[in-house]
């Protein structure tokens, strides 16, 4: 075998090993070495959410809100109820002087986090005039009964809502899971499997799916599932189900990884 394949031999390492490894980067404040770390993980695994959700977690200690877009985007493809994207989003349309645009981020990320300071601040710093930017409406009310576990009263919300915002996506997102927790799951499977068609990669379709679909269900989600999340660590903190596979998954790392992972 010569040097340069040796080199280049990958390392096989536990994915939660690596990702603590990152999360304490982050911890430590030390942004740049985490984003080189996270991106190993993407090369492994490009439709990874933790690791957009890292990756964003970095960049806003950077304030590097430009190169963050791209990263929001992906993720609200999977997430479109996800505020740290949408304060990403946020951030890069004021940094750009689109105060009009900042706003319209800012209030999706309020509607779906209404709690959050650094996002109830993002509110009042674009809001024009007098007006009360931090105004519940339906659907940040909506938001705090999904929060509070007000399953039924936020299956009545979305159900209402549909008619007026039939194009968003993070309301109808939120609707199905909605259903799924208030125990209307013939309603949950129906709108999981036409959000799914419509954007294979919406994350609580599969989840839905795969928690009380049946067998085609469930063989279809398994696929999705490990590309988006490969040891369940997203759905754990987001949606708390446990869909962990039976081996933990690995990725491959270089020696040079290997090395600074063994410190």
């Amino acid at each position: 075998m010569s040097s340069d394949t040796r080199s280049t031999r990958l390392n096989r390492v536990s994915l939660a090993v690596w990702n603590q490894a990152i999360d304490d980067l982050i911890q430590n404040r030390q942004a740049e070495d985490a984003i080189g770390r996270i991106r190993t993980v993407l090369k492994n695994l490009p439709r990874h959410l933790p690791s957009y959700f890292r990756l964003l977690q970095a960049i806003w200690l950077l304030r590097r809100w430009d190169e963050g877009e791209d990263w929001a985007l992906r993720l609200l493809r999977a997430d479109p109820c996800n505020e740290l994207a949408w304060a990403v989003l946020a951030n890069a349309a004021e940094q750009r002087g689109s105060l009009s645009e900042a706003r319209g981020f800012w209030s999706r990320a309020f509607e779906n986090a209404p709690y959050n300071r650094y996002i109830r601040a993002g509110m009042v710093r674009t809001s024009p005039g007098k007006a009360d930017p931090l105004h519940l409406t339906p659907v940040a009310l909506a938001s705090l009964c999904r929060m509070d576990g007000r399953w039924d009263r936020a299956v009545a919300f979305y159900t209402s809502l549909q008619t007026e915002y039939p194009r968003r996506t993070d309301i109808q997102c939120a609707r199905a899971e909605s259903y799924w927790r208030a125990g209307q799951l013939e309603d949950a499977l129906r709108l999981s499997s036409h959000l799914v068609h419509r954007e294979p990669n919406l994350l609580i379709g599969w989840v839905v799916s795969m928690q009380i679909g049946d067998e085609t269900d469930r063989a279809l989600a398994l696929a999705p599932l490990a590309a988006l999340d490969a040891d369940g660590e997203y759905m754990a903190v987001r949606f708390g189900v446990e869909l962990a596979p039976e081996q933990p998954a690995t990725i491959g790392i270089s020696s040079q990884e290997a090395a600074w992972l063994r410190g």
